[in-house]
């Protein structure tokens, strides 16, 4: 065990590229796979980030038993499949937004979710901007 939590990212276009710099920019998360189903893209992420766990098949992935962790960062109406798989597989989930194209899509996510011990979270990360806290409370006032 390294004391590092083993994470991995599904989708590698631009965003998903951001979340890779990001994750291994903290010291306690080892980017550890990487998926998307471009070969080219996941050769050259793999080699700028380290990452020798590089996959076209998230199922694949999600059967490694040393990956702890997942950004899913597809396409926003190709969410909900690697989200089940990867809440399915007992991985703990970061699922940029939107969660899925559908309501219907949404709350088979939502249940899976609770239906297991997995932490999950959707990436709103815009309420954890002080501007954004700052407009809530003017328009509350």
């Amino acid at each position: 065990m390294t004391g590092k939590v083993r994470y991995g990212v599904i989708g590698l276009g631009w965003f998903g590229e951001k979340h890779c710099e990001a994750l291994a920019g903290i010291p306690n998360v080892e980017l550890y796979a990487l998926c998307t189903r471009t070969e080219q893209r996941l050769k050259a992420l793999g080699k700028q980030f380290g990452v020798e766990r590089l996959y076209t098949d998230y199922h694949a992935m999600l059967a490694d038993p040393g990956l702890e962790a997942v950004s899913v960062v597809t396409m926003w109406d190709q969410h909900t499949a690697p989200t089940l798989a990867a809440l399915a597989a007992g991985k703990h989930v970061f699922l940029e937004k939107p969660m899925a194209s559908t309501l219907k899509d949404c709350r088979a996510i939502v249940k899976a979710a609770n239906a297991t011990r997995s932490f999950f979270m959707v990436g709103h990360i815009c309420r954890f901007n002080p501007r954004y806290a700052a407009a809530k409370q003017a328009i509350a006032e």
